[in-house]
């Protein structure tokens, strides 16, 4: 049985896969990159159909940031584009991640990530770091312990669902943007309150994918399961400073 995802647009090229081979430390927080293969990537230029070139909302996946930029670059006037990408690309590609930087709204990265790009320990002044180099707000996600958006003059932090049983973190962070960009789209709104409530649902569909190996959890997700832990996440950080007052 199908899941309904429109798999228009994906390319088919002979090759290898992209493969990133990590070890993660003993509670999945952490994780050490031992071995990345670029594969088909090593030579692929996406290709956009038409049908996508007036898309609003761009998330420019994790790959090399030179096709980052080529995909930017055929897209006609999106009113919101963001981006991610991983230390491979920090480190191999530098110079051309800074240069994107200077053309996209949103960096989502994680918190080991934004500390190599910075060169700060400092999650806050790291934050800050990338703001100063381009992108008007920074998502850095930070596992077990929820995400932050930053912009100049604000702070946002969402707290990460509570959950006994983790299977596998990888394409957690995947979700999270998936869940952030498609709340924004489907409101066409990207006021400050409407980005914290798509940082909750990015919460949300990252905290559902490290419930099973691969997208096995999302097979099974529905709708409401989503509305549900949105609002679960909302009783998380309730509280009333009208009571209680010394």
């Amino acid at each position: 049985m199908g899941c309904g995802i429109d798999l228009a647009g994906v390319s088919q090229v002979p090759g290898e896969s992209f493969r990133w081979k990590g070890k993660y430390s003993y509670d999945l927080q952490n994780r050490e990159t031992l071995d990345t293969r670029l594969g088909v990537f090593a030579d692929f230029h996406p290709k956009i159909p038409d049908a996508f070139r007036a898309a609003r909302y761009v998330f420019l996946g994790n790959i090399d940031p030179e096709l980052q930029l080529g995909v930017l670059d055929q897209v006609r006037a999106p009113k919101l584009v963001a981006c991610d990408t991983m230390n491979y690309w920090i480190h191999s590609k530098r110079d051309v991640l800074l240069e994107l930087l200077r053309h996209i709204d949103i960096l989502m990265v994680n918190d080991a990530e934004a500390r190599e790009l910075s060169g700060d320990w400092n999650i806050y002044r790291a934050a800050r770091w990338v703001l100063a180099h381009g992108p008007k707000k920074v998502v850095i996600k930070q596992g077990e312990h929820g995400a932050l958006l930053a912009e100049n003059g604000s702070v946002f932090k969402v707290p990460g669902y509570p959950l006994e049983e983790v299977f596998d973190p990888t394409g957690a962070g995947d979700a999270f943007a998936g869940g952030f960009l498609a709340h924004l789209a489907r409101t066409d709104d990207v006021s400050e309150a409407n980005l914290r409530r798509a940082m909750v649902y990015g919460a949300v569909m990252g905290s559902f994918a490290v419930e099973a190996f691969g997208v096995q959890r999302f097979e099974r997700v529905t709708v409401q399961d989503v509305e549900a832990r949105a609002r679960a996440f909302h009783a998380l950080v309730r509280f009333d400073l009208t009571t209680g007052a010394p």
